[in-house]
């Protein structure tokens, strides 16, 4: 029971959450392999089990969760999944239609350096603004990786160059991050990764476009960043007092979430430059990221640097 669930739980991320394709939000097994696809990325491992048939995920799961000892399973007259485990016994819903063929595909990578530490440090930054796909991933260029939200600008140097440019979906970065095991290889196409793991599992995702703006135009400037005089302890009691826009202004002596005094919260930070207003949550992930920053070129963005990396952080207007 114990390994059936690691298998459902290595393949789960991969289902759909809603069922505008129904094959999406079941398993295929076939071959003695259990895979999911949900439209973004596709996740596949060995399972031991001869069975052709496309299970609901959710059943599934909840199926095997409820057996204590050894599981049988077998397909019903009326093509369901017949789960027994000791008295136990579940039915799953199966789906009769096709499953789409993911496989791997493209051009063996082998990667140098580990991954994770640097997509677990700049999935934050990556934007939500579906308007922009390009900046809804993370771009691995050159001996770098990179991730934006179009506020922040973060740029993560490696030792070694990347022997391929792709733009990896924030879904499949944060299951990568879930799986947390760094990949033995990758597969790359054009339009695809598919990253190995040991145990012949694997995850393979979309890519989104790499073309980006000229990140240079941005990081390439002459900056004196110096440690920061603010720590993130010193935003924590203003939280509850921004507008909506998530204000917090730079004044003399302190930071503020109002420029009028008399209002709001406020907290002295003796040496901050005084005259940038930046949004409260997009100066934390700077903060969070940076060793120095040079506040002093607001209204321009700010940059930063940091452990093994460079970045922006762009204010607001007044």
């Amino acid at each position: 029971t114990l390994l059936m669930l690691n298998e459902l739980r290595f393949v789960q991320g991969s289902v759909a959450r809603k069922d505008f394709k129904p094959e999406l939000v079941h398993f295929h097994i076939k071959g003695g392999r259990i895979q999911g696809y949900n439209g973004m990325f596709s996740l596949c491992c060995p399972i031991a089990l001869d069975l052709d048939i496309t299970p609901n995920a959710v059943q599934l799961i909840k199926a095997v969760q409820g057996c204590s000892d050894t599981i049988a399973m077998s397909v019903t007259p009326a093509g369901r999944l017949a789960i027994k485990s000791g008295r136990y016994k579940a039915f799953v819903d199966c789906f009769p239609g096709g499953f789409p063929e993911i496989l791997p595909e493209g051009e063996r990578v082998q990667l140098a350096e580990p991954i994770l530490p640097a997509i677990k440090m700049l999935a934050p930054c990556v934007a939500e603004d579906a308007s922009r796909q390009w900046a809804r991933g993370i771009l691995f260029r050159g001996r770098s990786m990179y991730a934006t939200n179009n506020v922040v600008l973060v740029e993560r140097f490696f030792d070694t160059t990347f022997p391929c440019e792709m733009n990896l979906p924030l879904e499949a970065a944060n299951e990568l991050l879930r799986v947390g095991e760094e990949p033995t290889h990758l597969l790359v196409a054009k339009d695809t990764v598919t990253f190995f793991f040991e145990g012949e599992r694997w995850l393979r995702a979309q890519l989104y476009t790499s073309t980006w703006p000229d990140m240079a135009k941005v990081l390439d400037r002459p900056s004196a960043p110096l440690p920061p005089p603010l720590c993130l302890e010193d935003l924590t009691g203003l939280l509850p007092f921004l507008d909506d826009g998530g204000r917090v202004h730079f004044l003399a002596g302190g930071i503020a979430t109002s420029a009028t005094d008399g209002e709001g919260a406020s907290t002295a930070v003796p040496g901050l430059p005084a005259g940038g207003i930046y949004n409260a949550h997009m100066l934390r992930l700077a903060l969070e990221r940076a060793a120095a920053i040079d506040f002093t070129q607001y209204p321009a963005p700010c940059l930063f640097v940091g452990d093994r990396l460079r970045g922006a952080l762009i204010g607001m207007r007044p």
